[in-house]
């Protein structure tokens, strides 16, 4: 199923006097792919209130058809998978205002790199190439962001390959394939991939999405024909998987993002957000009271902010960027105030830690 294209024009807050990402500062900067306009947008967002406004001179031409955004931990550089030209831009942030200024040339990927994800210190960029069916790696220079293929890359992987998900420690990746209804494990050497079986673990119809656990101990998996969430352990010795269970989620989910010990799950179908607490060694799922949530109209993407306070959901529908803040006791969410309009529906959203 190739990515559709999306479009988003949402706003962030401007702090000319403060540094990019800082939370410190009381903002934190987020940057967004916009495929129909080869662009990528900037913002940056109040951490208390979760205000939005847009960043001067936003969005920021790039690639041809941009579908995934990663900020670098040091937030200096912007990384986008260009779906459409089969490369990588690299852009770097202006550490003012957090604006963005393209490094050219572009990095060379597979065909269709429809997935960026790195490890927490920023050292190795990994990029999902759809239709050839591989894993990019790329070791990062700290100083310039520029991107170096490491030795043996692209790692193989199956076609039509959709979503991948690093563990926090980076010693392990996995990839969710929706044709096969399946995830791949692999171990990570200084960036080399090898897999850990040549057996994958089966999940749900129509996999969608895939997540990581902070605690490293369970991956997530939203099942969008079966309208459930499948639930698998970790091996923390050899990252192998587990399938422990599935529980029912909305109509059509199609995100999942976890905030030990809860998890929360966009079902773009009934418009809601549902929230699991998390069993902590059986990995059992229970609905939070109140679940699931009112989330607008088809929700397509959810991210955590940098602080854990609010979970920001993006709408294809409606073309929206909407913070829900969150109940660190009860795993409850709330809307806002606070929803950006957008010219288009969203593809994907990075927030500076």
């Amino acid at each position: 199923m190739m990515p559709i294209k999306r479009t988003i024009l949402i706003f962030a807050a401007m702090g000319l006097a403060t540094l990019v990402g800082c939370s410190s500062s009381g903002t934190h900067t987020a940057y967004v792919s916009l495929p129909n306009l080869n662009a990528v947008a900037a913002y940056r967002i109040n951490n208390s209130s979760a205000a939005f406004t847009n960043i001067v001179g936003s969005p920021y031409p790039g690639g041809d058809s941009p579908t995934s955004v990663r900020v670098h931990p040091s937030n200096k550089f912007v990384y986008v998978a260009n779906q459409a030209e089969n490369d990588i831009s690299l852009f770097a942030i202006d550490s003012a205002i957090g604006s963005l200024h393209e490094v050219l040339p572009r990095t060379a990927a597979g065909l269709t790199p429809v997935a960026l994800t790195m490890d927490s210190a920023g050292n190795f960029l990994y990029a999902l190439n759809q239709i050839s069916g591989s894993i990019s790696v790329y070791s990062i220079n700290s100083g310039t962001g520029a991107l170096t293929a490491v030795t043996g890359s692209p790692f193989t992987a199956f076609p039509n390959s959709i979503a991948l998900a690093i563990t926090p420690s980076a010693k392990f990746i996995y990839v969710l394939n929706t044709n096969l209804a399946s995830v791949f494990a692999y171990t990570i050497t200084s960036g080399v991939l090898a897999p850990v079986s040549t057996v994958p673990v089966q999940v749900g119809n129509g996999p969608r999405a895939i997540a990581v656990d902070p605690a490293e101990t369970f991956v997530y998996v939203a099942n969008s024909v079966d309208n459930t969430v499948s639930v698998l352990s970790i091996n923390a010795n050899t990252g192998a998987l587990t399938l422990l269970g599935s529980y029912p989620t909305g109509t059509t989910p199609v995100s999942a993002v976890a905030l030990d010990p809860y998890l929360f799950v966009a079902n773009e179908g009934s418009s809601n957000i549902s929230v699991f607490s998390v069993a902590a060694t059986t990995g059992v799922l229970t609905e939070v009271t109140s679940s699931p949530f009112t989330a607008g109209t088809a929700p397509f993407f959810l991210v955590l902010d940098p602080n854990n306070l609010f979970l920001y959901v993006g709408s294809q529908t409606a073309s929206t960027i909407t913070a829900f803040s969150i109940n660190t006791s009860t795993g409850a969410i709330a809307t806002t105030s606070q929803s950006a309009a957008a010219g288009a529906s969203p593809s994907s959203m990075s927030v500076a830690k």
